[in-house]
């Protein structure tokens, strides 16, 4: 066995800063071992023009490396993971390695075209599931009038920096690209400075994202390919010593998510060709799942779902809201004023003032789900992503690409739960009480839903006896703060999340 370890990839300046990443972390568990990088070009990269899915199959990123790797030039093959087909591999093994990055898809789309946009935009990819997403995407949430304008899908190749630059020459429109390789040149800390040219494309990137507005897609709408931003190493089947040392960098969350996506493309025969998208996310109350569209034989697949949750089955009688429908509440707006240098964070579309101008500023504007997203759009805001229904704790992760910390406050109603807040909040409306049907049986109420904390708090301060029962609630701070009334011990068998109060319906009352 050589003294030497050589950690091999292509020579794309994100496959460099992804080796190089690999080989400090493996350094630092192994101090006495030597490590050498080599780089080589494959032949994906050196045909930039024919679009990716008509190489489906053929493993045009990482067929050239393997045969390295099995002629033993090198010994550890480091790959992007969503570049590896589904295939079982005979000679070699796969091992995830590394904390996974966002696995999110960002959309840059030029600042002027906001002001002076054409009939039709032009959105750069040469994803097919992107292509597939992005169509029915732009109609509901990109601002009104462009929401309505004809897109058009160009293909774009190359490496990062050069599809940034076909971006910035093209005429019109917008590039989709993942977040994980803006996130990883951007965060990049090259001190031996093996990477001459990191420093121009860092600049490059910046001065992209200075000129554009930018959005970061929801996972729930517009679902990533199977472990993007996830990286793994491939070495050959008899190095056992080799898988060790790679087992002591594996993140094991990143591990069990990319496998997921991985396993259920293969149900639907896997490849870049396909036009599907899966996102696996593990939070503390539970795993969610978004999967959407469309298989090869023109099946459309749209799918959300949270695991971990008990088999529950109720009758609308035995409900709060009474007969599973949601109570109403009345609304009035507040005069109050949002400090100019600060990011916003929206909780529903009727926070939002109706008198802001609908020009896109520094600000980011961020909003807690799709509705509300959508009712911002509508009235013509930019919106550069969303909580995605899953809580302001869900944090946006864009300081990266803005290259300052956000800084964000919340719009919300009067009552809102300031305690578990994550942002200051600046209340913009007054919400009434829920209606609460005369006369009104608690006796018979096994289940409820809550929308916010101040209804649970109107209604049980009201009916004590609804404390006892089995509770749901959206994933953020009316969860914490359940559990917190109801007690830890009990809030595991009587407090749970659900993605949203449709979805509760569907799931867990009867018809």
């Amino acid at each position: 066995m050589s003294d030497i370890i050589k950690i091999g990839g292509r020579s794309s300046l994100l496959s460099r800063i992804q080796i190089l990443s690999v080989t400090k972390a493996l350094q630092e568990k192994n101090k006495s071992k030597v490590f050498q990088t080599v780089f080589r070009e494959s032949a994906g990269d050196k045909d930039l023009k024919t679009p990716l899915w008509q190489f489906a199959g053929q493993g045009i990123f990482t067929k050239d490396l393997q045969e390295d790797l099995l002629s033993h030039k090198i010994d550890i093959v480091i790959h992007s993971w969503k570049d590896m087909d589904l295939r079982e591999r005979k000679d070699t093994i796969l091992v995830p390695i590394l904390e996974r990055e966002d696995v999110r898809d960002v959309l840059l789309f030029k600042r002027n075209k906001w002001i002076a946009a054409p009939t039709e935009i032009t959105i750069l990819t040469s994803s097919p599931r992107r292509e597939h997403h992005i169509k029915d995407f732009v109609k509901s949430y990109f601002p009104t009038p462009i929401n309505s304008f004809q897109v058009k899908i160009e293909s774009v190749r190359g490496n990062i920096q050069t599809r940034l630059r076909k971006y910035l020459e093209h005429e019109n429109g917008g590039i989709l690209v993942a977040k994980a390789a803006l996130d990883r040149i951007l965060s990049f800390d090259d001190e031996e400075n093996q990477i001459p040219e990191l420093k121009e494309v860092k600049q490059l990137i910046r001065e992209t994202i200075n000129l554009s507005l930018f959005m970061v897609m929801p996972s729930s709408i517009f679902p990533s390919a199977p472990a993007q931003g996830a990286l793994c190493a491939e070495i050959r089947k008899e190095d056992k010593h080799l898988e060790s040392l790679l087992r002591e960098i594996t993140n094991k969350n990143a591990e069990n998510t990319a496998t997921q996506e991985r396993n259920i493309l293969s149900q639907y025969g896997g490849g870049c060709h396909q036009k599907i998208g899966v996102s696996v996310l593990t939070r503390d109350y539970g795993q969610i799942t978004f999967i959407r569209g469309e298989t090869e034989d023109g099946k459309t697949l749209f799918s959300k779902e949270l695991s971990g949750i008990p088999n529950f089955s109720f009758n609308k009688n035995e409900t709060w809201p009474p007969n599973a429908k949601m109570a109403a509440r009345q609304r009035e707006r507040l005069t109050y004023t949002i400090p100019k240098d600060v990011d916003v964070f929206v909780s529903r579309g009727y926070a939002f003032p109706l008198d802001l101008s609908v020009n896109p500023t520094n600000q980011i504007l961020w909003s807690a789900g799709l509705s509300t997203w959508k009712d911002l759009a509508l009235r013509g805001f930019w919106v550069n992503g969303t909580c995605d229904g899953l809580g302001e704790s869900e944090p946006p992760l864009i300081d990266t690409l803005l290259g300052r910390k956000t800084k964000f406050v919340k719009l919300t109603h009067v009552d809102s739960d300031k305690q578990n807040s994550i942002y200051p909040v600046i209340s913009t409306y007054f919400v009434s009480a829920p209606e609460i049907p005369v006369p009104f049986d608690t006796s018979n109420i096994k289940v409820a839903y809550w929308r916010s904390g101040s209804e649970f708090d109107i209604v049980t301060k009201r009916f004590p006896e609804l404390l006892d029962v089995i509770h749901f609630v959206g994933p953020g701070s009316t969860f914490k703060k359940i559990k917190q009334v109801i007690g830890e011990e009990a809030a595991k068998t009587r407090v749970f999340v659900s993605l949203s109060f449709d979805s509760w319906v569907e799931r867990y009352i009867k018809p």
